[in-house]
């Protein structure tokens, strides 16, 4: 009994090994990266001209900068939730702040982000854009059903 639980242990512990190493070779451990994969699929899959590309790298760019302010606000939220709950009785409107502190950031951005988005679209051609449309579909519904349903 002891050998099979230690074979199995061991089985185990290779396929998170292989796992952990798939998830870093195709960019899913990595911050930055990852932005880079994006980009450079989107490129090939709609085979963007120079200046698309470039309305492209615009866009990932004002989405950086949304990611970079939010983890900039994020550092002292811990502590901040840590001394919340450690209080015998959930402050709501502390709570309430923390979640319009992260909202503003969004609402801050969101105006650079739609106009970097609708400008790199708006360079598109109609076949390009259809293409598009239809990436954004596979990540808003994957082939095999919502992702919250796995």
């Amino acid at each position: 009994m002891l050998k099979i639980s230690l074979i199995t242990l061991a089985v185990l512990g290779l396929i998170a090994a292989a796992g952990f190493a798939w998830a870093r070779h195709n960019g899913y451990c990595t911050g930055g990266g990852h932005f880079e994969q994006v980009k450079a699929r989107v490129a090939r899959k709609l085979d963007l001209n120079e200046t698309q590309s470039r309305q492209l790298d615009d866009f990932a760019e004002a989405l950086r900068r949304l990611r970079g302010d939010w983890v900039e606000r994020r550092a002292g939220i811990g502590d901040e939730v840590e001394r919340l709950m450690a209080a015998p009785t959930l402050d709501r409107e502390q709570v309430m702040d923390l979640l319009e502190q992260r909202h503003q950031t969004l609402a801050e951005r969101k105006r650079e982000i739609v106009d970097a988005f609708a400008d790199f679209s708006d360079s598109l051609q109609p076949e390009q854009r259809t293409r598009l449309a239809e990436l954004i579909a596979e990540q808003v519904q994957p082939r095999w059903g919502p992702r919250w349903a796995h």
